[in-house]
């Protein structure tokens, strides 16, 4: 696991012809050069997919995106990295930069968050009693 001062971690994970990029925290002007350095390594062994998940991204800049949609052209036979799970604010970021035709987004799969009514809510939380 790599990581900047509390700022971003990123663990990398290698399996037989697929490479996990697991990004929790920001990825801004400051912490997209420790995502270019964990990606270079994970490009060496050229896995013939590439995904990142976003799923634990709070923020990223245009610059991280295109990082991440770039990194499409270094895999073999014309591949696109794959964004799993993004959150609202990154998926926003793809869309409006047009890099979202770069990557293969995978949608949030139905049922895959948990949600209960606020009163139900408030007995899990131990709230109001």
């Amino acid at each position: 696991m790599t990581g900047l001062d509390g700022r971003v971690t990123i663990e990398v994970e290698a399996r037989p012809g697929t490479t996990t990029i697991v990004v929790r925290g920001e990825l801004d002007l400051v912490t997209m050069p420790v995502l270019a350095a964990q990606l270079a390594l994970a490009l060496r062994d050229r896995p013939g997919r590439l995904v990142f998940d976003l799923s634990g991204t709070r923020f990223m800049d245009c610059g991280s995106a295109r990082l991440i949609a770039g990194a499409g052209r270094r895999l073999p036979g014309g591949g696109r990295p794959v964004i799993r799970r993004p959150g609202p604010a990154v998926r926003r970021v793809f869309e409006l930069t047009g890099l979202d035709a770069h990557c293969e987004i995978e949608p949030l799969v139905a049922g895959s968050i948990r949600t209960w009514p606020f009163a139900e809510a408030k007995e899990h939380s131990g709230v109001g009693r």
